[in-house]
């Protein structure tokens, strides 16, 4: 479960540093994203992603089980009903994570339902990622949803990092209050990197 996490938490990261691209210039983005569909390793990339995605839902769905029937069986254990309200809390955020998975895949990935504007290519002849991400996020009820979506990850991004400290051994009483902040404190920062951008798209910084 911890290295799986590790794994996604620093894809999120990559993820954020290249979409952020998007405000330096069309050209950077599109140049960026260009290089990442030529790539030789882009499908060994996605597969190994999607076997520590599954990797990942598998070992929550177990570990939600277990620590349910530990919450629910140990009367003996002094917080058992924070337990169980953290397990539960990380299930139902876990699968707004994979929802959003999906709907941001099919929305500027796949393009479901998408215009042929979608396939347009810049002068360069390359695809026009930043007018596909620009359009896309012009549509309000769209805009709205990856910002609602994004808050529910970010949630679910702040419980990961502190389990993972934890798991790794780092999560020490003598430091909980300055770990538990940078848990809080990354997940803030990179909510608010991916929020960033349709917000800006949504209020006209880019067009």
């Amino acid at each position: 479960m911890a290295l799986s996490g590790v794994v996604l938490l620093l894809f999120v990261v990559g993820h954020l540093v290249g979409n952020l691209t998007i405000f330096v210039a069309p050209s950077v983005l599109n140049s960026y994203a260009h290089w990442l569909q030529q790539s030789v390793m882009l499908w060994p990339f996605r597969l190994m992603m999607l076997f520590f995605l599954g990797l990942h839902i598998v070992m929550g769905a177990t570990l939600a089980y277990e620590n349910r029937q530990a919450a629910t069986q140990g009367s003996a254990c002094h917080h058992w009903w924070q337990r169980l309200f953290y397990n539960h809390h990380m299930v139902w955020s876990g699968i707004a994570v994979l929802l959003f998975l999906l709907f941001h895949l099919g929305h500027l990935t796949l393009g479901v339902g998408a215009s042929e504007s979608f396939y347009q290519v810049d002068q360069q002849q390359v695809l026009d990622i930043y007018g596909r991400v620009v359009s896309g996020f012009q549509i309000p009820w769209i805009t709205t949803s990856y910002i609602f979506f994004m808050l529910l990850v970010g949630l679910h991004l702040n419980h990961v990092v502190r389990g993972l400290l934890q798991t790794l051994g780092f999560y020490h009483e003598n430091y909980f209050g300055l770990l538990r902040l940078f848990s809080i404190a990354l997940s803030l920062l990179l909510t608010a990197g991916f929020i960033s951008i349709p917000l800006t798209v949504l209020f006209g910084g880019l067009n």
